[in-house]
């Protein structure tokens, strides 16, 4: 089967669904081929520079074309239109690739309208997805006061378009119950083409440490940072922005070490809080780092936390059986059902309890043998690319 996946964004290393949707594909004997703009993930963004040129290199990586992990990526060139990317000569490139499956990794995008209307040329079945968890839209489109000419140029400018591309595609995959609600209230998507398939993790790569020989390098690496075996190091991983609020975790934190518990804190990423979040005691701040390289990070640290929206590095934690905990308003609290616990989003007090909560070592060793398991069977890459293969081979035999 070959199969083209439509994505905004392409930066090699990291683990969203456009780097490892394709790998498990291609594992399973297809022949994928990867559309991109010329930019790197958030290369549309003004901070870009600040935050991610250090980690990923130049936000406009160049047009051309080069292999990974057993498919093939196409960057073609861009324009940016209102903020948003644009990916320009996606007709001469389907042409020649003439694919039997097209899969788009967000509905409401420039590239999904284009595609739906090729598939009238070039007959191939196109698939899409949407991210868009409800904690990102818009307060004007949900609290329905005012901003009307906002809400009548949204209506035209995204929901109108989005519901015209749905209609040529065959489902659209919501990442999380919310995110399926955003797609039909939001993006005009029927729900007859709505499927909840959430994103994965590679259960190979993360996993916990176990073995002797394992679990003697994870003593090193903590020893190497400073924790001892009793420290409870807690993780995060991703931007350092208002909007993941990762301050949240360092303010309590500093609590638990007023009230001598040992509690430390290990933030891998960048953004505009880094400064901020230095200052507080038992903390340790390290740069992004590409995803492979995060697994030894998660196999260190005994508890992994998000203080407000949901992120994939949830699942990798998990694999690698840590106990999460995270925000009472993330659209997806499947993930922690069993492995992990919530707290009242932005109450430091409560974060703080449910933290302490997880003082013992056979409570997170319980937590984090139900996520492990969780993930193996039913959150692995493998397993989601085997389902969303029978959906493809039911479209074409139709």
């Amino acid at each position: 089967m070959k199969i083209v996946i439509v994505s905004t964004f392409y930066s090699e290393g990291m683990g969203y669904t456009e780097n490892c949707l394709p790998k498990a594909l291609a594992a399973l004997g297809h022949d994928v081929q990867i559309l991109t703009s010329n930019l790197n993930v958030y290369g549309n963004e003004q901070g870009y520079d600040k935050t991610y040129a250090s980690f990923l290199g130049p936000a406009d990586q160049g047009v051309g074309e080069f292999k990974v992990d057993g498919y093939t990526v196409h960057r073609l060139p861009s324009r940016i239109i209102f903020g948003y990317v644009y990916i320009t000569n996606l007709y001469k490139k389907i042409k020649a690739l003439s694919p039997d499956i097209v899969h788009s990794t967000e509905v409401a995008s420039f590239h999904t309208y284009s595609l739906a209307l090729l598939k009238l040329l070039f007959k191939y079945k196109l698939f899409a997805e949407t991210h868009q968890h409800m904690s990102v839209i818009k307060t004007y489109l949900k609290i329905r006061k005012g901003n009307m000419l906002k809400r009548i140029i949204y209506k035209l400018t995204r929901t109108l378009p989005s519901n015209l591309a749905s209609r040529g595609i065959e489902k659209c995959y919501a990442i999380a119950p919310d995110c399926a609600d955003v797609a039909s209230v939001y993006y005009g998507v029927p729900r007859n083409k709505i499927t909840i398939q959430s994103l994965g993790t590679d259960t190979d790569l993360f996993r916990p440490a176990l073995s002797d020989f394992e679990l003697k390098i994870k003593s090193e690496q903590r020893e190497d940072l400073g924790y001892s075996d009793k420290d409870v190091v807690c993780v995060y991983t991703g931007r350092f922005s208002e909007d993941k609020n990762p301050l949240m975790l360092a303010k309590a934190i500093k609590q638990l070490v007023a009230l001598d518990l040992p509690y430390y804190g290990l933030f891998i990423g960048e953004g505009i809080q880094k400064d901020q979040i230095e200052k507080y005691p038992n903390i340790r701040v390290l740069s992004f780092m590409k995803h492979k390289d995060l697994a030894d990070y998660y196999r260190i640290a005994d508890i992994a936390i998000w203080p407000t929206q949901e992120s994939m590095s949830m699942l990798d934690a998990a694999a690698c059986g840590l106990p999460l905990i995270v925000s009472d308003k993330i659209g997806d609290l499947a993930r922690v059902e069993g492995n992990g616990k919530i707290y009242k989003e932005g109450n430091i007090e409560d974060l703080r309890y449910v933290l302490a909560s997880l003082i013992e070592k056979s409570d997170r060793r319980k937590y984090g043998e139900v996520g492990r398991n969780k993930m193996v069977n039913y959150y692995s890459w493998g397993k989601i690319a085997e389902q969303i293969q029978k959906d493809y081979n039911l479209a074409l035999s139709e």
